[in-house]
């Protein structure tokens, strides 16, 4: 049973800027809106999401930062983190399994000028995306890959598992990282096709269930000695980055269980004896909790938007790696990572107060957003960065260069 009441407009409450309403946000907009009609059947159904990411291929998405000359929009950082916080709102899975593509652009912008900047820049303009195979399991070491990458019969190739191989399975490359027989850290790149390559969905996580963050076997799998990157190949604002990535996921989570729980308020006709109207939607005490939701979702929003801006002031330095605006970035990225997981996590179990015992029932799906936004907020954990940022704030100590895990 529904009551017949049109849906207010949200974005008054989002605090929506000119970013968000520009020609790139209408040029996805329909596209976002089919991803967002598909989201919880797909996660009631296990359907990954290969249409999905296929339609932001058309579309352009997936080239936004590629340059204009390469066949992409050439939008700026800004843009793009906004256009994600979007794009999770619809889907927070889709979202995330395209963070190691973007992550490659990003790379390929900061590379030096050559045949190789210019080779993937052109087939990623084509709308090819690329997916992550860095991380390795429980067992790996800190700091030593155990994929390793040599030379059979005069070809490079690449041996070993990964895991977290987020959005390997729908991409048409993988970046990998990993160890040369002499010791060194090299990143290249495989073809998803490649006979060798074999991608599992075995990612068993309780949220984000259909990024397909799961294990990719390699077993000599050719590579080309001209992708070789040697070294730590990270593009300067890498860090801040993809933590912000992960937190504009957060930020799009954040409103999808706002916009949820007020159209099932709206929506709701049984009420309790011993509440404070005869429709949900006239209590006030369910009102507030909804507005405490809404209003999470608004900062979770705006302190991306507010990080985004560091972010693109590193990529407009001439001289990044010399700058402080590396450090300002991270440090300010850090403080909303810190701030933004408890205070959606709280949002988001808040929401079912609101409702009654059927808001529990599997085909609501209001329990994915809590699970999505414990599970991002699991990668890279906040602790760490929260303590950099008082490091720096009482002893002047800047954000540590490279962060890597495994097994000391």
């Amino acid at each position: 049973m529904t009551i017949d009441t049109p849906s207010p407009d949200l974005s008054l409450l989002w605090g929506q800027d000119a970013r968000e309403i520009t020609p790139l946000h209408d040029r996805f907009a329909p596209v976002f809106e089919q991803i967002r009609r598909q989201a919880l059947h797909a996660e009631l159904n296990r359907e990954l999401p290969f249409e999905q990411i296929r339609l932001l291929k058309e579309s352009g998405f997936t080239a936004l930062r590629v340059p204009v000359a390469h066949g992409g929009s050439g939008a700026s950082l800004e843009d793009l983190f906004a256009l994600v916080t979007t794009l999770a709102t619809a889907d927070s899975n889709v979202a995330q399994a395209l963070r190691a593509h973007f992550g490659f652009v990003e790379h390929l912008l900061f590379e030096s000028a050559g045949p190789y900047r210019t080779k993937w820049l052109d087939r990623l303009g084509t709308g090819q995306t690329a997916g992550a195979a860095a991380a390795e399991g429980p067992a790996s070491k800190r700091d030593l890959f155990s994929t390793t990458l040599s030379q059979t019969d005069g070809r490079w190739v690449i041996n070993g598992s990964k895991f977290f191989t987020t959005g390997s399975l729908y991409a048409d490359w993988l970046t990998v990282t990993g160890t040369t027989e002499d010791g060194q850290t090299v990143k290249t790149l495989a073809a998803r096709n490649d006979p060798g390559l074999e991608i599992v969905d075995d990612w068993d996580g309780i949220g984000q269930r259909l990024t397909a963050s799961g294990t990719a076997h390699f077993r000599n799998v050719h590579t080309e000695e001209a992708d070789l990157r040697y070294g730590n190949t990270a593009f300067p604002h890498s860090q801040a980055f993809f933590q912000l990535y992960h937190l504009a996921t957060v930020a799009g989570i954040a409103r999808a269980a706002a916009t949820d729980v007020a159209d099932a308020v709206r929506r709701r006709k049984r009420s309790f004896s011993h509440g404070n109207a005869d429709l949900p939607a006239a209590d006030p005490q369910i009102l507030e909790i909804v507005g405490h939701v809404f209003s999470a979702a608004y900062l979770a929003s705006a302190a991306v938007e507010r990080a985004a801006r560091a972010i693109q002031a590193v990529a407009d330095s001439p001289v990044p790696e010399f700058d402080l605006t590396v450090a300002r970035a991270e440090l300010e990225v850090w403080q909303v990572q810190d701030r933004i997981l408890p205070l959606v996590l709280e949002a988001t179990t808040a929401l079912f107060d609101a409702l009654s015992g059927g808001a529990t029932l599997r085909v609501a799906g209001l329990d994915r957003h809590w699970r999505n936004v414990r599970t991002l907020g699991n990668h890279n954990p906040r602790v760490y960065r929260t303590r950099v940022v008082g490091d720096y704030a009482v002893n002047g100590t800047l954000p540590p260069i490279q962060w890597r895990v495994g097994v000391a």
